[in-house]
């Protein structure tokens, strides 16, 4: 009886310990990836088929990607993505939780690359419609085209694209999301 007394005593005094560090797992059912769909048009609002999709996953505190999913338009230029949750255990911490948020990135040769550069799940359009240009396209691999992305050879990163990754996860001046201004392919709302 004495054991079982100690035995309880500690388990309670251990579980207090970790209260107090802050240190306390917690089951929670994730959303790492949304059900999604894009459509992609020319500027003349003709589906673009065969155009590359990626649907890029980032979580916080760090604000890189988790991983990618990728699709190629139909012939319709539409890509759908199927919704990936799961249960994990996290430890309450003094950053905070995992939090994910995700965006797009579409390239096609002969058009203009589109990407999203969004911070917050809030901000992501699940069922959007852009309208690519002519132009120059750049790989959705490259640093350029996701802040959010761990370059392994930022070099590399530079030569293919021209540039160094913007710092401090904010786009360059130049790679502004397309949704804002009239010289790059843009969203629109369907």
């Amino acid at each position: 009886m004495l054991r079982l007394l100690r035995s309880i005593l500690i388990c309670c005094a251990a579980a207090f310990v970790t209260s107090l560090s802050g240190c306390i797992p917690y089951p929670v059912y994730k959303t790492l990836q949304p059900a999604a769909a894009l459509t992609v048009l020319d500027e003349s609002s003709q589906p673009v088929a065969d155009a590359r999709v990626v649907l890029i996953a980032a979580a916080y505190p760090y604000g890189f990607d988790r991983f990618r999913t990728e699709k190629h338009t139909a012939s319709d230029g539409r890509a759908q993505f199927d919704s990936r949750h799961e249960w994990r255990t996290e430890v309450l911490a003094i950053h905070g939780s995992e939090v994910f948020f995700w965006n797009w990135c579409v390239e096609k040769p002969g058009y203009e690359t589109y990407a999203t550069h969004d911070g917050s799940a809030d901000k992501f359009d699940d069922n959007l419609v852009i309208r690519l240009k002519r132009g120059e396209s750049r790989s959705c691999n490259s640093t350029r085209e996701s802040p959010f992305m761990r370059g392994e050879n930022p070099a590399a990163d530079k030569a293919r694209s021209g540039s160094t990754a913007p710092a401090g996860n904010r786009p360059a001046a130049d790679d502004a999301p397309g949704r804002a201004t009239d010289s790059r392919s843009t969203a629109v709302k369907p």
